[in-house]
């Protein structure tokens, strides 16, 4: 599929449903969402902590900011089973410490809601563990924290429409038309690394390339779910808001301020997305879709092509050999809970 500028445009100013349309009853059921101190996470956050949670946990990178992002929900919904947990994701150990007291202290989970990510990277940053920024936080880590939590997933009691994993992509993995890196021996290798990256043109592309993999990892990880699991994984467009994703683009021109302030849906419609793929009874039973304005959408053209199924399946090889390296568990995990 291809999306031209009347479908985008059409696409951002349709009605979305409201979240009561699709609203569950979370007594007795665990929740996470990460990146959830500002944007489309908190406003994700904000509902959920209406519909009355066992807990909800708030995976965030700023600890400071996460307790006055809880301050705040707890003051609108008089939620009390909130709690700010250590996540960043740009370090493998902060992702699997996290893991590791997730399993430890609460050990069952209900949904999974993976939303923290970065924007368009402007310059060449390199993470601890020696991967370009937005690689690691878009891709790798988001998919370290998915699979380090499978096994609390498969835990949960399967009342639907639970379990659930939502992996917030974009629809910018329309605009990748093609992945030179793909020719390489190794993808992942490539893409971060730093000679590559100072390239013209790469790292402009590394946000769409870094949905781009939260798409083919999403249709992986369904591949390899057990059919006997209730567990879904899906992932989401939240489409362009007025978040706090680009915070991290520097100097931006003035066309794309206004294409913004023109298109952009506000945090708390868009978080409405996040929320249909993780609770409407539309989504049950569907596993390794991509969503588009609450609905199933095709994915790219390159990602449903024979040619996309080839990298796909690479990229899932590599990723897996990655984060098997940069935690012992994962090879456990992966044996035990997949196919």
């Amino acid at each position: 599929m291809k999306v031209g500028t009347v479908y985008f445009h059409y696409l951002q100013w349709i009605p979305l449903p409201s979240v009561a349309s699709f609203k569950q009853d979370l007594t007795g059921k665990n929740v996470i969402v990460t990146g959830s101190n500002v944007g489309l996470g908190l406003e994700a956050a904000r509902h959920l902590a209406r519909m009355n949670p066992a807990k909800l946990v708030l995976g965030c990178r700023d600890l400071e900011k996460a307790e006055k992002a809880k301050e705040s929900i707890v003051k609108n919904t008089g939620c009390t089973t909130i709690e700010c947990w250590k996540l960043d994701q740009a370090e493998f150990s902060s992702v699997t410490a996290f893991a590791d007291r997730f399993e430890s202290e609460v050990g069952v989970l209900d949904l999974l809601i993976a939303n923290a990510g970065l924007s368009m990277a402007g310059e060449f940053r390199k993470t601890p563990d020696g991967y370009e920024q937005v690689l690691q936080v878009n891709h790798l880590s988001t998919a370290l924290l998915s699979i380090r939590l499978l096994p609390c997933l498969m835990k949960a009691t399967v009342a639907p429409p639970f379990p659930r994993l939502v992996i917030v992509s974009s629809d910018v993995h329309y605009w990748v038309y093609d992945l030179p890196e793909a020719s390489a021996p190794n993808i992942l290798e490539l893409l971060g690394s730093e000679e590559h990256c100072k390239k013209d043109g790469v790292l402009g592309k590394r946000y769409s390339v870094s949905k781009l993999l939260n798409v083919f990892f999403t249709r992986s990880l369904a591949e390899h779910i057990p059919k006997t699991s209730a567990l879904t994984v899906n992932a989401v467009n939240p489409g362009l808001c007025h978040s706090e994703l680009t915070r991290n683009r520097k100097n931006p021109t003035w066309r794309f301020w206004f294409w913004k302030l023109v298109n952009g849906r506000s945090t708390e419609v868009g978080s409405r997305t996040l929320l249909h793929a993780a609770l409407s009874k539309d989504m049950q039973g569907l596993t390794g879709k991509f969503t588009n304005a609450c609905a199933v959408a095709e994915e790219s053209d390159l990602v449903i092509s024979p040619e996309g199924k080839v990298i796909q399946d690479r990229v899932w090889e590599e990723t897996k050999e990655i984060l098997e390296k940069a935690d012992p568990k994962v090879k456990t995990v992966l044996s035990e809970s997949l196919v």
